[in-house]
């Protein structure tokens, strides 16, 4: 049975417990959108002045390098490319372990993955495109910012580093020990925090990206397992619609590695140790997934 609660890798438990958290942080993020939309846009440019600019004059000298090297790896983990590396590497052990019980669980991740691909690049480009708010660098003078990076101006709202962030650590969360889950949400987080210390964003950019993030999430896993009911339904039509959706996210894993030589060549030394971080972090929880089952 794919989904017996007694199995250590049941893909609905691990749902479920995982998933749990975040019926408590998405009303509080939809909370901290609406008002400073609504009341708080002197806060929100507040907010990010605070980010930006007085937290890095604050510093001294010698840490400022240590400084915009952490705001550019964090926002790293928010590129698609990375992410797409690290859920292929720490999931992987999982699929390992998966494999050797029943294929349907490989699938059923697989889809997944498709899905929370595809509303979270809808969500972000989409709302980018119809909102077409202006970024601090379009708002505030330029100097007085910290830019690091490219210097952007137009389709702030909402940030997409931040949605592809928490949408890939909610793809992740089932599929990785408990005990790891809180750390995986402070790396997204830390991802949203650094696009407005690299001078990308506004805060509630930041705090939609990690509502539209945990809802694609989510939505991913519900979907899935709807799409995995009707496919044992005996739907032929549901089952080949499944097996697509599955070719597909095994196709965007492989043609994500084949890309990687040709990727752009800024920071390459950066987003290069974050795989090789995701690298050893797959290592140590093969280990931890061969104890389980065994």
């Amino acid at each position: 049975m794919i989904n017996s609660p007694s199995d250590p890798f049941s893909p609905v438990t691990s749902y479920e417990q995982a998933m749990g958290k975040m019926r408590f942080i998405l009303p509080l993020l939809m909370l901290i959108t609406t008002g400073l939309s609504l009341w708080g846009r002197s806060w929100d440019r507040q907010f990010f002045l605070w980010i930006n600019t007085s937290i890095p004059r604050a510093l001294p000298d010698s840490l400022l390098p240590m400084w915009d090297t952490t705001m550019i790896a964090l926002t790293y983990l928010g590129d698609t490319h990375v992410m797409l590396w690290m859920i292929l590497l720490i999931s992987l052990p999982w699929w390992m372990a998966v494999d050797r019980k029943t294929p349907d669980k490989l699938s059923l991740y697989l889809v997944v993955f498709a899905i929370v691909l595809v509303l979270a690049i809808l969500a972000s480009q989409g709302l980018k495109e119809i909102v077409g708010t202006l970024r601090p660098a379009g708002v505030l003078p330029v100097e007085s910012l910290r830019i690091l990076g490219k210097t952007l101006n137009y389709r702030s709202f909402p940030s997409g580093h931040t949605v592809t962030a928490f949408a890939g650590m909610c793809t992740l969360l089932p599929v990785i020990p408990a005990s790891w889950r809180w750390g995986a949400l402070t790396l997204a987080a830390g991802t949203g925090f650094s696009r407005i210390g690299v001078g990308a964003h506004w805060p509630i950019d930041v705090a939609a990206g990690a509502f539209l993030g945990i809802v694609a999430g989510m939505m991913g896993w519900r979907i899935a397992f709807w799409l995995q009911q009707k496919r044992h339904a005996e739907n032929t039509f549901w089952k080949k619609f499944n097996h697509g959706l599955a070719m597909l996210g095994l196709f965007i894993m492989a043609a994500n590695v084949a890309y990687t030589p040709f990727y752009e060549f800024e920071h390459r030394s950066i987003r290069l140790g974050l795989i090789g971080l995701c690298l050893i972090l797959a290592l140590f929880l093969g280990y931890y997934q061969r104890g389980r089952s065994e």
